[in-house]
């Protein structure tokens, strides 16, 4: 078993964000989505093309020239994963590298506790973290099962916040941290939606897929809320 706790911490992790890691590394039982994947690490099904010798009543040219339908169909590889069940390279990657993610947001969410006045941010910030708890203590049981662990904290990732705009954060306070929030969120919800993404283009896991295709519409559905609230802040 792999652990949350031997991810470093950034100063500005408030003591929610130790409890949800310490979490994370508990029993079975908190894995609210984990279910028992394979351990092996399956590619992509792709559906193999029809045989290419002609029946008897056509010539091989004839039959190469022409194919069937049937035949073209058969030859472009599945939307869908064949088996669901099975994990590949793209679903490990995605859990690993949305941890990681989702953690840094939820160092964001911590800030606004004590430093926004405004009703709005706040009701962002816990619906932001409500949600990506959950998310990460699934993630971390799939990891768990497939012998993996999530990718550092301070790993570069799409959207991610560098120390320097954290610590501006946590230096904010009214409608300047209000603004600088919102801001940082944007991006990093952007971050969010390409790793979600990659991960229905290539992966293969379904639950991770179902995630990833949560993730994507709530993400696009808070990056037009947060947008529309800076209009009204210039």
């Amino acid at each position: 078993m792999t652990s949350l706790r031997r991810i470093t911490l950034p100063a500005v992790v408030g003591v929610a964000t130790v409890a949800l890691i310490s979490a994370c590394s508990g029993s079975s039982t908190d894995r609210a989505a984990g279910s028992s994947p394979s351990a092996a690490v399956s590619s992509s099904p792709v559906a193999s093309p029809a045989a290419s010798s002609a029946p008897p009543s056509q010539s091989p040219s004839s039959a190469a020239a022409s194919p069937s339908p049937e035949a073209t169909a058969s030859a472009k590889p599945s939307a869908v994963p064949a088996d669901p069940t099975k994990h590949n390279a793209s679903d490990i990657r995605f859990a690993a590298s949305m941890i990681p993610h989702h953690l840094q947001a939820l160092d964001m969410t911590i800030l606004s506790s004590n430093r926004t006045m405004d009703q709005w941010v706040r009701d962002l910030a816990n619906r932001i973290s409500s949600s990506q708890e959950s998310q990460i203590r699934a993630m971390k049981g799939w990891l768990d099962d497939w012998d993996s662990e999530p990718l550092p904290r301070d790993q570069a990732l799409p959207g991610s916040v560098s120390r320097s705009d954290l610590a501006k954060l946590a230096d904010a306070s009214g409608a300047a941290f209000d603004r600088l929030f919102v801001t940082l969120m944007i991006d990093h919800h952007l971050g969010a939606i390409k790793l979600a993404e990659a991960e229905l283009a290539a992966g293969t896991y379904g639950k991770a897929r179902d995630l990833a295709t949560s993730i994507a519409a709530t993400k696009k559905a808070e990056v037009k809320e947060m947008r529309k609230y800076l209009t009204k802040l210039k």
